[in-house]
This record gives structure tokens, sequence and C-alpha cells, in this order.
């Protein structure tokens, strides 16, 4: 059995996927922590105006589970408003990135899995 609390957990401030702003990080969980196709589960507080840049990765998904603040996620040229709430899941090897709009930091949980095909 693991637990961990991720509101406990130190944050580092780091700029993510050559993203607007220093955002607040860790890592809760990494891949030896599971025994599933699953690379890690990060906690990410974006400040106002802050960002993931756009990114792409290759045969997973990402999950993206908003806890608080709004935003605009954008995947492939689409983008939508999100809000606390949330949970946005990009589509393997889609281009995608998230943009804090709101006026207070947007918490966020982060959960990537791979297909192991």
């Amino acid at each position: 059995m693991i637990i961990r609390n991720f509101l406990k957990a130190p944050l580092e401030k780091a700029v993510i996927h050559e993203g607007e702003g220093l955002c607040e990080h860790c890592a809760v969980f990494e891949a030896r922590d599971f025994e599933a196709p699953i690379r890690f589960l990060n906690y990410t507080v974006i400040p106002p105006a802050g960002s993931f840049g756009q990114h792409t990765h290759g045969n997973d998904n990402e999950i993206y589970i908003i806890l608080e603040g709004r935003g605009e996620y954008t995947e492939n040229g689409c983008t939508v408003k999100v809000a606390d709430g949330d949970i946005l899941v990009n589509a393997p090897f889609a281009s995608h990135g998230i943009r804090n709009t709101g006026s207070v930091p947007m918490r966020i949980l982060v959960l990537e899995a791979y297909n192991e095909e």
C-alpha cells in the first residue's frame, strides 16, 4: 500500500514544456510505484497567465484533472474553455497545452498512461 499527500509534498518551480510563467510542480508517483502502464502522477499549480506550452507525446494518454481554476485547453489546434472539475484526456500523438486564464492559480493533477502495444 502506498499513500502520499500531494498537498503536503514540496513543490519545485519550473517552466513546463516551454510555457509561460513559473509553475509549481511535484511528482507524486512515478512509474515504479504502479503495477499498471502508468508513467507518473504529478501535481502542478499554474499561476494566473501561466501555461504548459504546446507539446506532443507518443502513444499514450495524458490526463489533466482540474481541481481549481479556469483556463483554456488546446489540442491539435482546437481550443476550449475549462474549469474546476473538468477532466481532459489528451489523445495519443496529439499536440496539446493548457493556459490559466483566471485570476487564481490553476491546480491540476496530471496522469500519464501509455499503450503497451
